[in-house]
């Protein structure tokens, strides 16, 4: 009996050994990189919101070196036009420029409510004058992530450029943004 529960006991320690071996493998064999990040075009969908939108649409310039890693335009209920591009930073975060109008004048509740549900509620802070253009900060909730956003009104047109990068990030991304001309 001595002996079987040895043999018990051996296998045990040679399955854990195995064990312990493949969760060597596997972590050594299949890092977590950024290189896992998919990429998607970007420029042709801030050209189609620019046809579409009645609003001018503000955008990097095509050449911008960030990946993007959403793009989409999105057609509201209300009539408004909303587009959208998130990149990855170099510093391994996240920033979206996003776009919605032209809200009429009796809509400002609408775009208000927009601003608030793209900045997690954002509580503003001092405006900071970027590229000739005064963009407000907010600071949102930062559940699940911090979230930082630069908020633009101009005319109908709310203008944000959010995520959980740096205030430094965010704002060179906002410093990049010019007209992109409808074809």
């Amino acid at each position: 009996s001595s002996r079987g529960s040895q043999v018990g006991m051996d296998m045990v320690r040679s399955l854990g050994l195995v064990a312990i071996g493949l969760v060597v493998w596997l972590y050594f064999a299949h890092p977590q990189t950024p290189d896992a990040i998919r990429e998607v075009p970007w420029a042709p969908v801030a050209q189609s919101a620019a046809t579409s939108a009645p609003y001018e649409v503000l955008a990097p310039p095509a050449t911008f070196a960030w990946p993007a890693t959403s793009a989409r335009v999105e057609p509201q209920p209300d009539g408004t036009t909303a587009w959208r591009v998130g990149f990855y930073t170099p510093d391994e975060e996240y920033a979206a420029v996003l776009q919605r109008g032209e809200f009429p004048e009796q809509a400002q509740g609408a775009r208000q409510d927009w601003i608030d549900e793209q900045t997690r509620n954002g509580v503003a802070g001092e405006t900071v004058t970027i590229s000739g253009r005064d963009w407000v900060r907010l600071e949102g909730d930062p559940t699940p992530d911090e979230r930082r956003s630069l908020v633009l009104v101009e005319g109908g047109t709310a203008t944000v450029v959010t995520g959980s990068a740096s205030w430094a990030e965010l704002e060179t991304l906002a410093a990049t943004l010019d007209q992109v001309e409808s074809s």
